[in-house]
């Protein structure tokens, strides 16, 4: 298998455990001309009694290679296709972000695993494009994404609450 399809491969399952382990259901697209890799759903409860069903889509990354970020410390700086950074900017009734997993450079240490625990060693981060303009660029976009995004059980399910408040983005 591609190392490519390797790190997509993580990258679902990165999110797919940390969606399991909030509650958050988490299913594939299989057909992503959107940019949409994945729709994570939950009821959330507002006020005590009141229902929503919230929805969030995200656009999937993975790199293991300091040619396609750049790490400064509070922000990293991706490039990220020209493509999938019009297709963020797009208004949708559906939010979209972009999850962007960063493993380590060496492979080797991507996953460890014993008897006892799964280790996968790197950290997703997440951006939203949606008051941004699109790029007239062919290539790539350089998107900054500050480190205080980092994807989380918590962090998801705090997205999808103010989804669901009408309070998003």
């Amino acid at each position: 298998m591609q190392v490519s399809k390797r790190k997509e491969d993580i990258s679902i399952s990165y999110i797919s455990a940390l969606c399991a382990y909030a509650g958050i259901a988490y299913e594939i697209v299989r057909h992503d001309d959107d940019s949409t890799d994945g729709i994570l759903r939950k009821r959330i409860l507002l006020d005590g009694h009141r229902k929503f069903d919230a929805e969030l889509r995200i656009q999937l990354k993975c790199t293991s290679s300091l040619s396609q970020y750049t790490d400064h410390g509070d922000a990293i700086t991706y490039k990220l296709k020209a493509k999938n950074y019009n297709d963020l900017c797009l208004p949708s009734t559906t939010p979209i972000v972009l999850g962007l997993l960063i493993l380590p450079e060496n492979e080797q240490l991507w996953i460890h695993w014993t008897e006892e625990e799964l280790l996968l060693r790197g950290c997703m981060y997440w951006a939203e494009f949606s008051k941004e303009a699109e790029s007239v660029n062919e290539g790539t976009v350089s998107v900054k994404i500050s480190k205080k995004n980092m994807l989380h059980a918590e962090s998801r399910l705090e997205i999808l609450e103010r989804i669901a408040k009408e309070e998003w983005p």
